[in-house]
């Protein structure tokens, strides 16, 4: 099943290096990076930096192999990995996908 992985990072970088092994390792047909103001609670303390999120296309099955992906290069000790399913009334988008993932 298709699906979007968002992501955030907090330096180039991580993000970078994720998506660089990601689609060489054709765990992901495309990324796209934002950079964003971000502000959470973390540790009873409010944060605010700027922050880049990534939004990943791939296969729902392929999850797990990105996650580890990502943890080898993330240095936040707690980071967003928000599994979003896709569907589309655009078939060759989907096909697009399942065809450039392993």
């Amino acid at each position: 099943m298709p699906c979007m992985i968002e992501l955030a990072f907090g330096n180039m970088d991580e993000v970078n290096k994720v998506i660089n092994d990601l689609l060489k390792d054709k765990l992901i047909c495309g990324a796209q990076v934002i950079e964003s103001n971000s502000k959470w609670r973390w540790q009873e303390q409010i944060e605010m930096c700027k922050e880049y999120l990534v939004f990943i296309k791939t296969k729902k099955e392929l999850a797990n192999d990105i996650y580890d992906v990502v943890r080898k290069y993330h240095s936040y000790e707690c980071f967003e990995f928000a599994i979003i399913d896709l569907d589309s009334c655009n078939k060759d988008y989907l096909d697009w996908i399942n065809k450039t993932t392993r």
